[in-house]
């Protein structure tokens, strides 16, 4: 066990867990991908080839954290978004060639483990900005409202989102994933107080505990936010749906809740979802366990839906935005 995981969570666990989510088996694609040279682009391996995948698990621990971040951004992005037109297909092979690429999610773990599902480190903070729309932001002063929402809840528009000092390796990678620009951008170091309560996010379950404590049903769909996405068609996602295991895509759901962010702000000061909680927790799906304050049987958006938008505006202003990758929400305590 790591003690400084989330929950106390077993290497074995953290393992099956990027075995199951899409941008987890995403990653491991991507890794054995990286040892074969004739395999690039958006493209993950229409197989499986064990000297590639045995070198890709002999390899990882050597990568720096900032190169194995940059790798799972890009495999994220390009492999398993709702955006791309071949993820559907991309994410089938994925799956059903997860399992061959269990040594490489072992050495990930082994070598990575705290890094990727450490909690928040308060003094760590950082606020990214990207210039362009002032006005907007002013229109939405921070922390004033939180029944304000982005869609169908999936995160309120007057919070404060901030990034945890991440490795120079993967700065390019998040400007480009949070689509900052086309105006200059810049890093603020915004440390946040000791003491500060937060609620940690490292596995899909912390999520749904998250959603089971603080539930509000979703007042309607809000398409784009999952497979089959805006440039997919639903005939694409027919063989995904066929992978046994996969958490990737769905055709029915009974309700959809999401977090009642106000109520989240009464008890909390702030959400943390961890490097490892972004590969764990995009693009999953979930049902509640039936012990929170809502027992029926409702499928929980993941926290991917709360993971597509940029931090823009000045630093006095309401940040509007939500995490991509990996980003904490402040209700309002910060100095």
């Amino acid at each position: 066990m790591y003690g400084d995981v989330v929950s106390e969570l077993s290497a074995s666990s953290l393992v099956a867990a990027l075995l199951a989510a899409p941008a987890g088996v995403a990653l491991l694609a991507q890794l054995e991908a990286a040892q074969r040279g004739t395999v690039v682009g958006f493209e993950p391996p229409a197989d499986s080839d064990p000297a590639a995948v045995a070198l890709a698990a002999e390899r990882a621990p050597a990568m720096s954290f900032g190169e194995l971040l940059s790798c799972a951004v890009s495999a994220a992005g390009f492999l398993a978004g709702p955006w791309m037109p071949g993820a559907p297909e991309s994410l089938s092979r994925a799956y059903l060639l997860g399992p061959s690429r269990r040594p490489i999610a072992e050495a990930v773990v082994a070598r990575f483990g705290p890094e990727l599902f450490g909690r928040v480190r308060l003094d760590g903070q950082q606020w990214w900005y990207s210039s362009g729309h002032e006005e907007f932001l002013r229109s939405r002063p921070a922390f004033a409202d939180f029944g304000d929402v982005y869609g169908n809840g999936e995160f309120p528009w007057n919070g404060l989102w901030t990034v945890t000092d991440p490795p120079s390796a993967v700065h390019d990678d998040l400007f480009a994933a949070w689509e900052f620009g086309p105006g200059p951008a810049s890093r603020w170091r915004l440390p946040v107080r000791p003491g500060a309560r937060v609620w940690e996010i490292a596995t899909p379950l912390d999520w749904v505990r998250l959603v089971e404590s603080y539930p509000k049903p979703a007042p309607g769909p809000h398409y784009g936010w999952e497979l089959p996405g805006p440039n997919q068609h639903v005939p694409q996602i027919d063989e995904l749906l066929g992978v046994p295991d996969q958490h990737a895509a769905r055709v029915s759901r009974t309700a959809h809740l999401l977090p009642d962010w106000a109520a989240v702000a009464r008890d909390y000061d702030g959400v943390h979802l961890s490097w490892g909680g972004v590969p764990h927790d995009r693009g999953i799906r979930e049902r509640p366990s039936g012990r929170g304050r809502h027992d029926a049987p409702v499928l929980v958006e993941r926290a991917d839906a709360v993971a597509r938008r940029r931090v823009r505006g000045p630093r006095t202003a309401s940040a509007a935005g939500a995490l991509r990758h990996r980003r904490e929400s402040w209700r309002g305590r910060v100095p």
